[in-house]
């Protein structure tokens, strides 16, 4: 059994599946936890889903798997959801030691999901063309996480960053993706100056660049014209305009 201790900032990677945890913030008995998965994997959080949703989606999942295998990964499934309501009774009742232990299990039982050949993601899935692709700067990691899961539910790739000095060293090393989704104010490098810098290089001539912000353009000294920005998405953003805007059909 592989027994970690957890703190702030630290992380769980589980390769075959290409799924990793974060630990945001541990602190009085809470955690805090982020995930980055494949878009072919959803990640289903029951404030956002249903239960019946969420159980409908992993049931069409599951019955394309053998009926061993099904029952292997429901035992594990059922384990996992048991122990993490238990998990947080004990927290609840300051029953650390028992707690940690709880936790172990839970983790063994991903690790042994981990390991279930018939969840590993197929080595040869073509990827898809960057005309595709949304570059998504923001660094707010919920509201970075929640955008990105948005599209990625709509089948649209999406590549997630930090600042904009990652978004300019990503367009140095990459393709030019088809849609550039940008927060405008940001630390170390805001989305102004990282646009005016790509501009000036040319490397934003392929791409459609949205900002988002609270904000006016007006503010920022950025126009919405090919020398600027071509949307300017105010926040709290509306879902079905963003979607619309990068031609997602829209339910």
């Amino acid at each position: 059994m592989l027994v970690l201790t957890r703190r702030s900032k630290d992380k769980i990677v589980f390769p075959q599946v290409g799924i990793t945890l974060h630990f945001i913030r541990v602190q009085s008995g809470q955690v805090k936890v982020g995930v980055d998965a494949p878009r072919d994997i959803r990640v289903l959080r029951d404030e956002l889903f249903a239960p019946e949703q969420a159980s409908t989606l992993c049931d069409r999942q599951l019955s394309y798997l053998p009926k061993d295998v099904r029952h292997g990964i429901r035992n594990e499934l059922h384990q996992i959801s048991v122990g993490l309501y238990l998990y947080k009774e004990l927290v609840a009742a300051s029953l650390m030691d028992e707690a940690s232990e709880t936790f172990d299990d839970i983790q063994a039982a991903l690790e042994r999901l981990d390991k279930t050949e018939a969840l590993n993601s197929p080595a040869t899935t073509p990827p898809k063309p960057a005309s595709e692709t949304v570059v998504l700067v923001e660094d707010q990691l919920n509201e970075r996480e929640m955008l990105a899961s948005l599209l990625r539910l709509q089948s649209v790739p999406v590549v997630t960053l930090e600042d904009g000095n990652q978004a300019i060293n990503y367009f140095h090393e990459n393709p030019a993706p088809g849609y550039l989704l940008i927060d405008m104010k940001m630390p170390e490098c805001d989305g102004p100056t990282a646009i005016t810098q790509l501009r000036a290089e040319g490397k934003l001539d392929d791409t459609r660049v949205f900002a988002v912000s609270g904000t006016s353009p007006e503010a920022f000294g950025i126009s919405i014209n090919s020398e600027g920005v071509d949307r300017w998405f105010a926040k709290p953003v509306d879902p079905s305009l963003l979607l619309e805007a990068i031609d997602c059909p829209v339910s």
